[in-house]
């Protein structure tokens, strides 16, 4: 009775019951309630189961075909928000990123042109610095060019002496040459070979370019008394062509110098330099190292100048220099 009237209040075709065989009295007593299993609740899981994982593989095929998942398509009792947030899992996302690495390309396109730009400023604000430092001590500038012309003036007969010296070396080494190579007074048969090349020489020969030409005027106390070779610090000078070392000039505005006494009777002058080869006195031929371009003296920016002086003039005393250019030409150095 007490089994007929459970079922009795059970949902009729709902339930299964399941009676357990009764083995010994106290398992009778421990299972007297028997156990009862729903279909529906089983139906439910199994159901479920099988409907997420429909629902992920049509989204998945949904991805590359483009179609709308839905419920129905499947067949599958699924809610329609479940199956959209599942097709946005796996939507592709590549046009996505491809917005992102442009947007990033042009952030950073962006930043380099910003970049230039202040480059650019701080470059025009230094050049304008340099230009209005020199247009606003002109007064200072010639006062100190005075000094230093004092300082020429006071050195001229040293010069002169060094000058002479130089000549009669020339003139021995001309003797020598003419007589088979014997070297006399002294002279060395390299000096005699230095001293008897009639060749020519740029100054610089690489890593340079044509600066401020002579009489140019602008920024100089008067004009421009030589012509400039804008290089990088370091670039090797050569000797123009053959003579005879004297001492550099003694006017502060040419800083490192070396000054070349040659066969003509005039003389170069090399200023500037960050350091020189050769000492007063000694024999050089046209092309040999003599020194370094630099940015010693009164220089705004590395460079050589280089200047003429004809025979009879002081070097150093700027204002009585020629162009140095047209002493090249003489020598046939193609410029």
């Amino acid at each position: 009775m007490e089994n007929t009237a459970r079922r009795a209040a059970l949902p009729a075709g709902d339930v299964d019951v399941v009676e357990l065989p009764q083995t010994t009295g106290r398992a009778r007593r421990s299972s007297g309630t028997r156990f009862s299993i729903s279909r529906r609740l089983v139906a439910i899981a199994v159901s479920g189961t099988l409907a997420a994982g429909a629902l992920f593989g049509v989204a998945f095929a949904a991805r590359d075909t483009g179609t709308e998942v839905a419920a129905e398509s499947a067949d599958l009792a699924v809610p329609a928000a479940a199956a959209s947030a599942a097709a946005a899992g796996f939507a592709d996302r590549s046009q996505e990123v491809s917005r992102a690495s442009v947007r990033d390309n042009l952030t950073a396109a962006v930043a380099d042109e910003n970049a230039d730009a202040r480059a650019a400023q701080l470059g025009a604000s230094v050049e304008s610095a340099a230009e209005a430092e020199w247009m606003t001590s002109a007064s200072e500038r010639e006062r100190l060019m005075d000094e230093d012309m004092k300082l020429v003036a006071a050195q001229s007969e040293k010069l002169k002496k060094e000058a002479e010296e130089a000549a009669r070396k020339l003139a021995e080494a001309k003797k020598a040459a003419a007589a088979m190579g014997l070297s006399t007074a002294g002279l060395s048969k390299e000096d005699i070979d230095n001293l008897i090349d009639a060749s020519g020489s740029m100054p610089v020969r690489s890593n340079y370019r044509m600066g401020a030409g002579f009489g140019a005027t602008g920024s100089w106390s008067r004009y421009h008394t030589g012509q400039d070779f804008p290089a990088p610090t370091g670039t090797p000078i050569y000797a123009a062509a053959s003579g005879v070392v004297l001492s550099p000039t003694a006017g502060g505005w040419a800083g490192i110098n070396v000054v070349i006494q040659h066969a003509n009777g005039g003389s170069t002058l090399y200023a500037h330099m960050s350091g020189r080869t050769v000492s007063p006195g000694q024999t050089v031929k046209a092309g040999q190292l003599i020194g370094y371009v630099g940015n010693t003296g009164r220089s705004f920016g590395s460079h050589l100048h280089f200047e003429y002086y004809k025979p009879g003039t002081t070097p150093g005393d700027i204002y009585s220099a020629s162009n140095p250019l047209t002493f090249l030409r003489s020598l046939g150095v193609p410029i």
